[in-house]
């Protein structure tokens, strides 16, 4: 079943469910709840079931059909009713606090990392970047811009490197690591360097330029070298001092990192421990739990908090 925009007003009847995101853990955990007797609703504000799966990874990248399967699937289970072009915020969340027996919060990590740097006038957050592609497919648009810089190591800024060699000729990535320190997938490494990407490594972002009217003229980088391991394990990047460098690029994309505000809900929800919440029946999982992590990390949270929500 399928609501466009739902009222929130639903009766309890003792294993009703309420689920925010349709994304991988979201969409798991209701799978796991339906088996079990469990009426779920799912709540998303895109219009259709995958999360960051549906609005961030490229289709040339990852086919979304097996969504489109999943989705199908799943439209046949009486127990579960989709709900989407739905945002939950924090009036909405209390109404479904007070109307579902049990709540799940699988929202994702959507919060980006701009370490202060003021988005506009070609200066783009990563995830913000391939909505605008993928979602909105606004390649047109983009191709007015001629040099591309992205700043990040991971398989975002991978996404959007490899997103804008499509459009854009020139394209480059800064990353502050070496290569054996990148977090992104090997593959795709390869991959954007068989589409030309270009990549500056030992590299940081120190200053973004712009030109009188602020439009993106480039950058201002420092080149870097490893120090002792960090608390990821890999060796930390410190600035060298004096060799600083300037690069053009008209358009800059900040693909370093997500996290999660789940204050958007309610400001006295906090993590817990074991997929639980501060606030009584009340349970999160997928990367607003542990982070940014991989659709399979996704989905072995949405298998867990279901089996934990069923213990309460």
């Amino acid at each position: 079943r399928h609501i466009e925009g739902s009222v929130l007003e639903m009766s309890t009847g003792g294993k009703k469910i309420a689920v925010i995101g349709a994304g991988p853990a979201g969409y798991t955990a209701a799978q796991e709840l339906s088996k079990n007797g469990y009426t779920v609703d799912i709540y998303d504000k895109e219009d259709r079931l995958g999360g960051a799966i549906y609005t961030g990874i490229p289709e040339y990248r990852m086919s979304k059909i097996f969504l489109d399967k999943v989705f199908a699937s799943m439209k046949e289970d009486k127990n579960i009713t989709f709900h989407f072009n739905t945002k939950i915020d924090c009036e909405r969340f209390e109404g479904l606090r007070k109307n579902y027996d049990k709540v799940l919060v699988a929202t994702g990590a959507q919060i980006e990392n701009t370490y202060g740097f003021e988005p506009g006038n070609g200066l783009y957050a990563g995830l913000t970047l391939l909505y605008d592609l993928n979602i909105r497919g606004n390649h047109e648009y983009y191709k007015k811009y001629k040099k591309a810089m992205v700043w990040g190591g991971g398989n975002v800024a991978m996404d959007c490197a490899r997103s804008l060699v499509r459009i854009i000729d020139d394209v480059s990535v800064v990353y502050r690591r070496s290569e054996e320190e990148i977090t992104a997938n090997k593959s795709e490494i390869r991959d954007a360097r068989n589409e030309n990407v270009k990549f500056n490594f030992l590299c940081n972002v120190k200053r973004v330029l712009r030109d009188d009217s602020g439009a993106v003229t480039g950058a201002q980088l420092i080149r870097q070298e490893l120090g002792e391991p960090d608390s990821s394990g890999r060796r930390s990047p410190q600035s060298v001092p004096g060799s600083e460098f300037n690069i053009d690029a008209d358009i800059i994309v900040m693909a370093i990192g997500q996290k999660v505000d789940l204050s958007e809900l309610a400001e006295d929800l906090k993590i817990t421990e074991n997929y639980r919440t501060t606030l009584e029946n009340v349970f999160i999982a997928g990367d607003a739990n542990v982070g940014p992590a991989t659709i399979g990390k996704a989905l072995m949270e949405g298998r867990a908090v279901a089996a934990e929500m069923q213990k309460a």
